[in-house]
C-alpha cells in the first residue's frame, strides 16, 4: 500500500459541513465528495488494520480504533486511527496515526476528550520527557521526530525532536507552552511514500517503549 499525494490532497477544502456543502455544490457535486471521502477512508481503514496485522502480537493491538470519515454533521478534516492494548483500552495514553491535509503522523499522544472516564494521569504522562534522550537511541531515524505541544494546532510546524534533544532550554519552553495539557511526539511524513505499511509500523514499534512504560 502506497501513501499518494492524492490522500493529502482529500482534505484541501474551505469547508467541511456538509450545510455548507450544500450550499455551494450541487447535490451530484456532493455525492461526488462523499463518494470520495469514502474511498478514501476505505483505504486508510485497510491501512490501519494491515498495520495491526504485522505488530507485535505482545502488544495486543489487533483492532485499533478507526474513527468514521464524518461526525454526520461534518467530514473530518482528517483521518485518525488510535491503537491501545485492551489490557488498558481506558488508558488516557495511546499511539496514534493521523493523516491531514499536510502530514502523516504516527505519535504518542495523552487524549484529553473525556480524560475524566480513563486512566493515567497527566502527569505520569508528561514525565516521559525526561526519559526522551536514552529513548531516542533506538530510535532508527530521528530526524523524522517531532515533538510539539499538545495546544498546538496540528497543521502548525512543530519542532524537530533533534532540535529539542540538543538544546537544554527546550524542555522548559515546551513545559510553558503546554499551558498545563500535555506533549505529542512523533513521526511525520510529508510526501507521498511507498510501503507505507511498513513505515507505520516501524514507528509504532519505536514509540512503543514509551507506551508501554505506562502500563
Amino acid at each position: 500500500m502506497e501513501l499518494t499525494s492524492e490522500d493529502f490532497q482529500l482534505f484541501e477544502r474551505d469547508f467541511f459541513a456538509f450545510k455548507q456543502l450544500k450550499e455551494f455544490y450541487s447535490i451530484e457535486e456532493v455525492e461526488q465528495i462523499k463518494q470520495e471521502y469514502k474511498e478514501h477512508w476505505q483505504k486508510w481503514k485497510a491501512w490501519q488494520q494491515a498495520v495491526a496485522k504485522e505488530l507485535p502480537t505482545e502488544y495486543h493491538m489487533e483492532k485499533p480504533k478507526i474513527e468514521s470519515w464524518t461526525n454526520g454533521w461534518n467530514l473530518r478534516n482528517h483521518f485518525w486511527s488510535a491503537y491501545r492494548d485492551p489490557q488498558h483500552r481506558n488508558q488516557n495514553a495511546c499511539l496514534a496515526a493521523l493523516l491531514n491535509r499536510k502530514q502523516f503522523q504516527v505519535y504518542l499522544m495523552f487524549q484529553h476528550y473525556k480524560s475524566d472516564e480513563r486512566a493515567g494521569s497527566l502527569a505520569e504522562y508528561n514525565k516521559l520527557l525526561t526519559s526522551l534522550h536514552e529513548w531516542s537511541k533506538g530510535v532508527a531515524n530521528i530526524e523524522d521526530y517531532y515533538i510539539w505541544p499538545q495546544v498546538e494546532h496540528e497543521l502548525d510546524d512543530h519542532l524537530p525532536l533533534t532540535e529539542f534533544l540538543a538544546d537544554n532550554n527546550q524542555p522548559q519552553k515546551l513545559q510553558a507552552a503546554m499551558q498545563d495539557r500535555s506533549f505529542q511526539l512523533g513521526k511525520l511524513t510529508f510526501k507521498a511514500t511507498p510501503s507505507i505499511v511498513q513505515e507505520t509500523v516501524q514507528t509504532l514499534e519505536e514509540l512503543a517503549p514509551l507506551y508501554f512504560a505506562l502500563s
